[in-house]
């Protein structure tokens, strides 16, 4: 080759890379798991190599050495210190960020101003989700942030028959009623459609008691009680609580029993208690029971197991869209798509998929539309592949397919997948001492659940001051009247720790 065309090549090759460097985006480009960058201009004309190496050890040092707790710090003072856009910049890099619908970082701005002022006007978060959220073991954790941060106490929603354990509440009826889901198998269904908001329904025909019963014990402590005592219900008749000096309370509704659909039935009590018994007598369906405090948040673990999450435009919308106009819910989470996972094998089965869920948070969206809406992906997952436990090949594709479900609907998304890891984290989860993940490569653990719910807590926290931030508001102190007066709160923000 003649020399000039080799300096040719050599310059063309140099500016290429020169606009590379001066176009390709900062915080670098994820495909799937995997995040590509590309230096800056100025990193290439700037510090000599040597100093550029000697920097980026001490910063892979530090973020050996830190914390967590350490490293959240070192984020809110780069946050006092930072602009606006370098904060956008910073959070579009993180795996545990939120995905927001067009790249609004004030989506969930209506959200935190619901909490604040949540002590003068309650304000619910229900949370949704499959077996991975069952028991409590995810749901627990964030309600015990987000009442121990903003006030408020009681486990919240509760089915009238108690099919599945939980952490925090336990419901005895008595008689055995007949009891209907629209989830599990169709052996389960009623002859009808009216499921209400926890998608199953208890028949009273006569009488019945629901005795509730909370044990937060040690990790939990806020929802260790409740002042306000509520039934979901249709038809007629009446409910009372009795009290222990042989008084009683009446649960009362401030719509009629004429009223064909959903309602709800409510009483506040003297005083903060950790069980009571609720007294049935009419004709009645009963879709599930509240126990709430008398202010601040309620958050409601609703685990359905087996289920994708499509399940909701089924429902009939007289016992469910009534819950969402009488409650002021700030935030509906949908955890959804394990279940769905391994038998999506192809695009067309995972672009139905999107279709499905794309069609539930509309439906939320209708029925609640001040609500904020979090839709949140599966884990990673594994199955045999020769004689090792792979990821499931087609995971991370349903993963952005849900992402962009969430999106375009006007709904946040939380990649679970990510944040704990990518391809291969399940593996090591398992694998891990103490153990995070079951030998099904699918579940958590207890401890596996409480890591990944202090991700997502540490993340709403995180994106709630920077909403004090942006409003100017003090970052350490909340209003004093957004302390509920029934709860004890912690002089610090309390977290599970995870042992």
């Amino acid at each position: 080759m003649k020399s000039y065309k080799t300096l040719l090549f050599i310059l063309c090759v140099a500016v290429g890379l020169g606009l590379m460097a001066a176009f390709f985006p900062r915080e670098g480009v994820y495909i799937y798991d995997v995040l590509f960058r590309f230096p800056a201009l100025s990193e290439v004309m700037g510090p000599e190599p040597e100093a550029v190496e000697e920097e980026g050890e001490e910063e892979e040092a530090a973020a050996d050495t830190l914390s967590p707790e350490e490293l959240m710090e070192q984020r809110l003072a780069a946050l006092h210190a930072s602009r606006d856009s370098e904060f956008v910049a910073y959070i579009a890099k993180s795996p545990t960020r939120f995905y927001m619908p067009e790249d609004d970082a004030a989506y969930l701005d209506p959200l935190f101003q619901a909490l604040i002022e949540a002590q003068k006007r309650p304000t619910r978060i229900m949370h949704y989700g499959d077996s991975q959220i069952e028991g409590d073991r995810m749901t627990g954790v964030l309600r015990e942030y987000f009442q121990d941060t903003f006030g408020g106490s009681g486990p919240g929603l509760a089915p009238a028959v108690q099919t599945l354990g939980s952490a925090t509440v336990t419901v005895t009826t008595r008689p055995e009623l007949p009891h209907y889901m629209f989830f599990g198998s169709s052996s389960f269904h009623a002859d009808h459609n009216r499921y209400g908001p926890l998608a199953q329904v208890a028949q009273v025909t006569d009488s019945a008691t629901f005795e509730v019963a909370c044990h937060g014990g040690k990790s939990y402590p806020h929802c260790r009680s409740f002042r306000r005592l509520s039934v979901l219900l249709s038809g007629s008749g009446s409910l009372t609580v009795p009290l222990s000096d042989s008084t009683s309370v009446e649960l009362t509704s401030s719509l009629d029993s004429a009223y064909h659909g959903l309602r709800i039935a409510s009483a506040t009590l003297p005083s903060a208690v950790s069980r009571a018994t609720v007294t049935a007598r009419g004709n009645m369906e009963v879709y599930g029971l509240m126990l709430d405090g008398a202010g601040g948040v309620s958050v409601d673990n609703i685990a359905m197991r087996g289920v994708s999450g499509t399940l909701f435009t089924s429902i009939g919308r007289e016992s469910l869209a009534p819950f969402f106009s009488q409650q002021d819910v700030s935030l509906i989470i949908l955890q959804y798509g394990g279940n769905s996972v391994p038998y999506l094998k192809d695009s067309r089965g995972i672009s139905n998929y999107k279709r499905q869920l794309m069609a539930q948070i509309s439906l939320f969206r209708q029925m609640s539309p001040s609500s904020c809406i979090l839709l949140i992906g599966p884990s990673d997952m594994a199955t045999v592949d020769g004689e090792e436990m792979k990821t499931y090949p087609r995971l991370p594709e349903i993963v952005d397919s849900l992402r962009a479900a969430a999106v375009e609907s006007g709904a946040a998304f939380w990649n679970m997948y990510r944040a704990m890891g990518g391809r291969g984290s399940m593996v090591r989860w398992v694998e891990a001492d103490p153990q995070l993940a079951g030998e099904d490569y699918i579940h958590f653990t207890p401890r596996g659940a409480r890591k990944m719910s202090e991700l997502l807590c540490q993340t709403f926290d995180f994106y709630y001051k920077y909403y004090r931030f942006r409003h100017g508001l003090d970052q350490e102190t909340l209003p004093e009247d957004s302390v509920a007066n029934d709860t004890t709160r912690t002089d610090t923000l309390h977290r599970p720790v995870v042992q």
